[in-house]
Protein backbone atom coordinates (compact mmCIF):
# COMPACT_ATOMS: atom_id res chain seq x y z
CA UNK A 1 0.00 0.00 0.00
CA UNK A 2 1.65 3.16 -1.09
CA UNK A 3 1.90 6.31 1.66
CA UNK A 4 -1.63 7.87 0.15
CA UNK A 5 -3.33 4.93 0.26
CA UNK A 6 -2.16 4.62 3.79
CA UNK A 7 -2.96 8.01 5.01
CA UNK A 8 -6.35 7.21 3.63
CA UNK A 9 -6.80 4.16 4.36
CA UNK A 10 -5.89 4.92 8.59
CA UNK A 11 -7.81 7.85 8.45
CA UNK A 12 -11.53 6.80 7.28
CA UNK A 13 -11.03 3.56 9.60
CA UNK A 14 -13.23 1.84 6.76
CA UNK A 15 -10.04 0.11 4.26
CA UNK A 16 -11.02 -1.09 1.34
CA UNK A 17 -7.72 -1.43 -0.32
CA UNK A 18 -7.08 -5.02 1.31
CA UNK A 19 -8.70 -8.22 0.08
CA UNK A 20 -9.84 -8.60 3.85
CA UNK A 21 -11.52 -4.68 3.82
CA UNK A 22 -13.71 -5.71 0.38
CA UNK A 23 -15.27 -8.84 1.76
CA UNK A 24 -16.00 -7.39 4.77
CA UNK A 25 -17.59 -3.99 3.09
CA UNK A 26 -19.66 -6.70 0.45
CA UNK A 27 -20.57 -8.58 3.59
CA UNK A 28 -21.77 -5.54 5.07
CA UNK A 29 -23.12 -3.95 1.84
CA UNK A 30 -25.65 -7.38 1.23
CA UNK A 31 -26.62 -7.56 4.39
CA UNK A 32 -28.00 -4.08 4.56
CA UNK A 33 -29.49 -4.19 1.37
CA UNK A 34 -31.55 -7.75 2.95
CA UNK A 35 -32.13 -6.01 6.00
CA UNK A 36 -33.42 -2.95 4.02
CA UNK A 37 -35.72 -5.79 1.82
CA UNK A 38 -37.09 -7.53 4.88
CA UNK A 39 -37.90 -4.18 6.40
CA UNK A 40 -39.29 -2.32 3.92
CA UNK A 41 -40.32 -5.14 0.88
CA UNK A 42 -37.81 -6.31 -1.48
CA UNK A 43 -39.74 -3.76 -3.95
CA UNK A 44 -39.48 -1.04 -1.92
CA UNK A 45 -39.42 2.72 -3.79
CA UNK A 46 -37.34 4.12 -0.63
CA UNK A 47 -34.57 1.10 -0.25
CA UNK A 48 -33.95 0.91 -4.26
CA UNK A 49 -33.86 5.13 -4.50
CA UNK A 50 -31.67 5.17 -1.94
CA UNK A 51 -29.14 2.42 -2.96
CA UNK A 52 -28.62 4.47 -6.17
CA UNK A 53 -28.79 8.23 -4.77
CA UNK A 54 -25.39 8.46 -3.61
CA UNK A 55 -24.17 8.46 -7.50
CA UNK A 56 -26.33 11.36 -8.36
CA UNK A 57 -23.27 12.78 -7.57
CA UNK A 58 -21.54 11.04 -10.55
CA UNK A 59 -24.09 12.24 -13.32
CA UNK A 60 -23.40 15.81 -12.17
CA UNK A 61 -19.57 15.57 -12.73
CA UNK A 62 -19.86 12.91 -15.82
CA UNK A 63 -21.01 15.18 -18.69
CA UNK A 64 -17.69 17.34 -17.66
CA UNK A 65 -15.66 14.30 -16.60
CA UNK A 66 -12.34 13.84 -19.19
CA UNK A 67 -13.21 10.32 -18.00
CA UNK A 68 -15.08 7.62 -15.49
CA UNK A 69 -11.74 7.55 -13.56
CA UNK A 70 -11.64 11.35 -12.75
CA UNK A 71 -14.24 13.48 -11.82
CA UNK A 72 -13.92 17.07 -12.43
CA UNK A 73 -13.29 19.49 -9.43
CA UNK A 74 -16.44 20.87 -9.02
CA UNK A 75 -17.93 17.30 -8.42
CA UNK A 76 -15.44 15.96 -5.76
CA UNK A 77 -16.77 16.80 -2.46
CA UNK A 78 -20.78 16.42 -3.53
CA UNK A 79 -19.67 12.79 -4.16
CA UNK A 80 -17.18 12.01 -1.35
CA UNK A 81 -20.14 13.73 1.04
CA UNK A 82 -23.00 10.86 -0.66
CA UNK A 83 -20.34 7.99 -0.42
CA UNK A 84 -20.13 8.78 3.32
CA UNK A 85 -20.46 6.56 5.74
CA UNK A 86 -21.44 9.49 7.68
CA UNK A 87 -24.93 10.23 6.22
CA UNK A 88 -26.40 6.70 6.76
CA UNK A 89 -25.54 6.67 9.89
CA UNK A 90 -27.21 9.98 10.32
CA UNK A 91 -30.42 8.21 8.66
CA UNK A 92 -29.96 4.88 10.68
CA UNK A 93 -30.08 7.16 14.09
CA UNK A 94 -32.98 9.45 13.15
CA UNK A 95 -34.90 5.87 12.23
CA UNK A 96 -33.67 4.63 15.94
CA UNK A 97 -34.88 7.75 17.71
CA UNK A 98 -38.36 8.15 15.64
CA UNK A 99 -38.90 4.47 15.21
CA UNK A 100 -39.53 5.20 11.53
CA UNK A 101 -39.42 2.13 9.53
CA UNK A 102 -38.80 4.33 6.66
CA UNK A 103 -35.85 5.96 7.73
CA UNK A 104 -34.12 2.87 8.24
CA UNK A 105 -35.44 1.06 5.35
CA UNK A 106 -33.53 4.16 3.26
CA UNK A 107 -30.10 4.35 5.54
CA UNK A 108 -29.99 0.61 4.89
CA UNK A 109 -29.96 1.45 1.44
CA UNK A 110 -27.63 4.56 1.62
CA UNK A 111 -25.05 1.72 3.51
CA UNK A 112 -25.37 -0.68 1.13
CA UNK A 113 -24.63 1.45 -1.79
CA UNK A 114 -21.65 2.63 -0.20
CA UNK A 115 -20.64 -0.93 1.15
CA UNK A 116 -21.01 -2.61 -2.52
CA UNK A 117 -18.84 0.15 -3.52
CA UNK A 118 -16.25 -0.18 -0.99
CA UNK A 119 -16.15 -3.72 -1.73
CA UNK A 120 -15.40 -3.00 -5.81
CA UNK A 121 -12.46 -1.04 -4.89
CA UNK A 122 -14.62 2.79 -5.28
CA UNK A 123 -14.13 4.87 -2.02
CA UNK A 124 -13.67 8.53 -1.55
CA UNK A 125 -12.17 11.00 -4.46
CA UNK A 126 -8.55 13.02 -3.99
CA UNK A 127 -9.45 16.65 -4.36
CA UNK A 128 -8.23 16.31 -8.40
CA UNK A 129 -11.05 13.94 -8.83
CA UNK A 130 -9.18 10.99 -8.77
CA UNK A 131 -9.70 7.91 -6.78
CA UNK A 132 -7.25 7.65 -3.65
Amino acid sequence: MNGARATQASRSGWTYHAPAGRALSGGIGIAALVTGARLGGARSRVLWTTAVLPDIALLYGIAAAPGFERLPPYAVRPYNVLHSPAVPAVLLTLAAVTRSRRTAVAGLGWLGHIAVDRAFGYGPRRPDGLRY
